[in-house]
């Protein structure tokens, strides 16, 4: 589980919680922008951070139904459950679970964005 691996890079306290707050698709696909929180427990803190993976070449989705009002049309965070980060230039994809979906990318970088800044993991998984 890389969770550990990916809270060390945005330089991030232990223990917390990762959560999605929004997925948006540029490029039919080959681009996937990940909106997320991160919510420490001690001391309390919500840092924002996106997770932006270029080049993605396969994409596959698994959507996990759950009970909800039918008037009720809100998104709401989906808590990051598992999470292997993969490599890049496409040797290994990425897995990522959520209470609500999980998903498989296959892609060429990884980049991360905290306050701004764009954060690149030098001890990159094989």
């Amino acid at each position: 589980m890389d969770k550990i691996r990916l809270s060390a890079m945005l330089g991030l306290q232990q223990p917390g919680t990762f959560q999605i707050k929004a997925i948006a698709l540029d490029g039919w696909g080959s681009t996937l922008k990940l909106d997320c929180l991160y919510e420490s427990i001690n001391p309390a803190e919500i840092t924002p951070f996106t997770l932006r993976l270029n080049d993605c070449r396969e994409l596959q989705w698994r959507v996990y139904a759950h009970l909800k009002h039918p008037e009720d049309q809100t998104l709401p965070t989906a808590t990051l459950v598992n999470l292997r980060l993969g490599s890049d230039n496409h040797r290994k994809p990425l897995h990522l679970l959520t209470d609500f979906f999980g998903l498989t990318v296959s892609y060429g970088t990884l980049r991360l964005e905290k306050n701004g800044q764009i954060i690149t993991d030098e001890n990159e998984a094989d």
